[in-house]
């Protein structure tokens, strides 16, 4: 899922889930020393900014931001440095009980956008590249979605279903992806690869089952699980190892997907109204 690829299905994805752009919020920080207690306001702020700053380097789709690539780029170490003072403040401060479970998710998201980030540059191999890519696209929607029920949380209002799944989407859309990439026309290292980022974007989406929805939480957690183990057999198999999963199995796994996929897509499209 390198980005040109991801730049290329934008245009011909067909889904129906609606597509990721930057994070709309407000960009002040405050100022001062930090407070014992966890700056969540700030942290809730500054995170959005931050995620903003990354998406419009990797995923620039306007004339504007592809003439300012060098000042993007100092935008987005400026971004994960930011983030990262974020996480050392999660560890030392005192978080409230309604908040801890959130910030151990974005501790979660963060960790692997920062990881992601920073290896992307490094990478030599497109499948491994890919990989990165499309880490740093569902991720950095989970980190404004983690920060989006902080804000919730704390605000003590509703939680809108369209603003909290950005992240789903992340995923979701990120699932497609590698699943578009296994054809008869891919090389066995390349399945491999995809079927590694599916279940990684599997634990992740699992994860993210955390929604104002329950029906919809329990279709995430479900679609998860069947691509797991859909994912870890095809690897198995690829790979020339022993499977307990014989091929009548695993085309059952694929057809069983697609129904969960269409159901997730659908079911997101009605609630996002």
């Amino acid at each position: 899922m390198s980005i040109q690829f991801l730049k290329r299905t934008l245009v011909v994805l067909t889904i129906g889930v609606v597509q990721l752009g930057l994070l709309v919020v407000p960009a002040t920080l405050s100022s001062g020393s930090t407070p014992k207690a966890l700056p969540t306001k700030t942290i809730i702020t500054g995170t959005n900014t931050f995620v903003n700053q990354i998406r419009q380097y990797f995923f620039c789709q306007t004339s504007k931001c592809k003439k300012e690539v060098a000042a993007n780029k100092a935008k987005v170490l400026s971004a994960v440095a930011g983030i990262d003072a974020y996480l050392k403040l999660m560890m030392n401060d005192s978080v409230p009980s309604s908040e801890s479970r959130l910030v151990h998710k974005y501790g979660v998201d963060a960790r692997a956008l920062i990881s992601a980030v920073a290896l992307y540059p490094k990478q030599k191999n497109p499948d491994d590249e890919a990989q990165n890519a499309g880490i740093i696209y569902y991720q950095s929607a989970n980190v404004g979605s983690d920060s989006y029920l902080l804000d919730a949380v704390i605000s003590k209002v509703p939680v809108s279903f369209s603003q909290w799944s950005v992240g789903v989407v992340g995923v979701v859309y990120a699932m497609q992806v590698d699943t578009q990439a296994e054809s008869s026309k891919a090389s066995t290292a390349t399945d491999i690869s995809a079927n590694r980022s599916l279940l990684l974007e599997a634990t992740s989406l699992r994860s993210d089952a955390n929604g104002p929805n329950a029906a919809f939480n329990a279709l995430l957690v479900k679609f998860a699980s069947t691509q797991t183990k859909e994912s870890s057999a095809s690897i198995l198999t690829l790979e020339g190892k022993k499977s307990s999963t014989s091929q009548t199995e695993l085309a059952a796994l694929a057809t069983s997907l697609s129904a969960q996929f269409s159901k997730i897509v659908s079911t997101q499209n009605k609630l996002a109204k």
